[in-house]
């Protein structure tokens, strides 16, 4: 049943690869930005909303079994630096024949952060957004999206104006996952032979998520996901071991999201 499985998801995604660009149907790709009017100096978040139609999904740019990862490029111009991307923690997508990928339904979004350089000139500033895509059903299908967005860099007399996503942002980016700090009193990583635990003192539920700097673990269906407060991680190899991804941790208060890279002592 597992290998089935795992040749009838192949098959999908090579026959996808072989059709055109028919996911564009299944998924919108929408960019805004906090304020519309700003300084030199100043800082500031554009969002991309990934927007996917109900029953499909696509994928979290880290590991998964199959499918691969959204991808954007932004093209902003010289005056403008860019950050790296915030991106949203994605769901345990499991399917029969013990297939695991991680996933993003309904609508997702992705804040990166810029700074408007210093010496920028007063003008006009365009994002444009490209973007690559795998989404899912029962069938596989690529597909490309592309969109734009603007803002004003005003002289520095001038009031900063915010867009009406303003405070939508600002509402993410405040939620955004924080760098996993192991001296943290509330959290505690514990290295074992062929393992990592994670705790959190207030956990109910752990997951982990892991990107492509990862060590490969040895059963992320069972290991990577654990109600409690501790999670035990197993991986392929004894040494050299590499935690890297993302956590959710929930909590009775609600849910904490840590962007985690520790390597074994």
């Amino acid at each position: 049943m597992c290998r089935l499985a795992a040749v009838t998801i192949a098959g999908a995604i090579a026959s996808a690869q072989a059709q055109p660009m028919g996911g564009s149907e299944y998924v919108a790709i929408r960019a805004s930005s906090d304020f519309e009017q700003m300084h030199a100096g100043d800082r500031g978040l554009l969002a991309i909303d990934i927007i996917v139609e109900d029953g499909w999904h696509t994928y979290w740019p880290g590991v998964s079994d199959t499918g691969y990862g959204i991808s954007f490029k932004i093209d902003a111009p010289d005056t403008i630096e860019l950050k790296d991307p915030i991106w949203p923690s994605p769901k345990r997508y499991l399917q029969k024949g013990d297939i695991l990928d991680h996933t993003y339904e309904g609508t997702e979004t992705v804040i990166v952060p810029f700074i408007v350089k210093s010496d920028a000139e007063p003008g006009l500033v365009v994002f444009n957004i490209d973007t690559n895509f795998l989404v899912c059903d029962e069938l596989c299908l690529p597909g490309k999206g592309s969109t734009t967005t603007a803002m004003q860099i005003v002289a520095s007399s001038t009031t900063p104006v915010a867009t009406s996503e303003h405070d939508r942002i600002e509402g993410i980016y405040k939620k955004r996952p924080e760098p996993f700090d192991a001296k943290d009193h509330a959290v505690r990583l514990q290295w074992i032979t062929s393992a990592a635990a994670v705790m959190h003192r207030d956990a109910t539920r752990i997951e982990f998520y892991p990107n492509n700097e990862c060590t490969a673990l040895l059963d992320p269906i069972k290991d990577a996901a654990a109600n409690g407060n501790r999670l035990e991680i197993r991986f392929n190899i004894t040494e050299n071991k590499v935690l890297s991804g993302r956590l959710r941790v929930m909590t009775k208060q609600g849910e904490l999201h840590f962007d985690i890279h520790e390597t074994a002592p």
